[in-house]
């Protein structure tokens, strides 16, 4: 490998580049036009965002050789003592238990989640089940997992946003506390998103719980606080099929249990179920 003889060592890294004439980036400096090497923008931003010492640097595990050791040598360089108190280092997203790239063609954004159906948040609490030292696989049977989840977790939670009830504050207590213990284990989020989980299916629907539910999720994300029913979209029928009910309606007025059961049987079979209940009839197709 060629020596850069500007260098005053072989293995130092670039502060600052020199900027070729069609480069975007050209600023001014005492060693020429050019723009910051890589790991000094890291420590410029740091610095400048969260001060001279912060506690928790994150990235990916492929940042801890090379990019972070430069961020630490240059930081802790200049101000003569640590940055950072804790560096964590996020596993990889695998696609199918392979690698995602683009030249395999196997990356996907948030709009492709949001045209299959998926909400964006499905994603994050697919994200949630994973400690981050841990490796994620993505499938699209995993996502569709996660959204069925994900929206049992907020029906769960608008149950207790609705309840009457009362619980023991040593028990939303004891929750917290578990809550607490989980996230400071090394950022455990699989195991708090457990213990939420735990709340949500509390017996006693309350609104202590919920509280609680909206100051867990203030760690999670999920949106509980905004949760709300869902509205019930009109779905539209086929005229031939509110005709058949109607009929079977008119026999079962006039005990033509005969006529009425043939109707049933002709719209089951066009993928329609019919319920009898005290409010009337009710179909939802299958």
């Amino acid at each position: 490998m060629e020596v850069n003889e500007e260098k005053r060592h072989p293995a130092d890294f670039a502060l600052w580049k020199k900027a070729p004439k069609e480069h975007i980036m050209q600023w001014p400096s005492p060693w020429g036009m050019g723009y910051p090497g890589w790991h000094i923008e890291c420590s410029a931003m740091g610095r400048k965002y969260l001060g001279d010492y912060f506690d928790i640097h994150t990235g990916g595990v492929d940042h801890i050789p090379v990019h972070h050791e430069n961020e630490i040598a240059q930081s802790e360089a200049l101000m003569g003592h640590p940055a950072v108190k804790y560096w964590m280092h996020g596993e990889f997203l695998l696609v199918d238990n392979g690698k995602m790239s683009k030249s395999l063609g196997n990356t996907y954004t948030i709009d492709d989640l949001k045209a299959k159906g998926f909400s964006p948040l499905a994603f994050r609490y697919l994200c949630l089940n994973a400690h981050y030292r841990n490796k994620l696989n993505f499938t699209w049977e995993a996502i569709q997992s996660a959204q069925v989840a994900l929206d049992r977790l907020l029906e769960g939670a608008l149950a207790h946003k609705n309840g009457s009830g009362s619980v023991d504050a040593a028990v939303v207590s004891k929750y917290r506390e578990e809550f607490e213990d989980a996230i400071n284990d090394d950022l455990n989020i699989p195991k708090a998103l457990g213990v939420v989980w735990s709340a949500v299916r509390h017996s006693e629907k309350s609104k202590d719980i919920f509280e609680l539910l909206v100051k867990m999720d203030s760690v999670l994300g999920l949106g509980i606080d905004k949760v709300e029913p869902k509205e019930e979209k009109a779905v539209e029928i086929d005229p031939e099929i509110e005709e058949l009910i109607q009929k079977r309606q008119q026999a079962r007025k006039e005990k033509n249990w005969k006529l009425a059961d043939e109707i049933r049987d002709k719209l089951k079979e066009m993928g329609i179920i019919l319920k009898d209940t005290p409010e009337g009839v009710k179909w939802e197709k299958v």
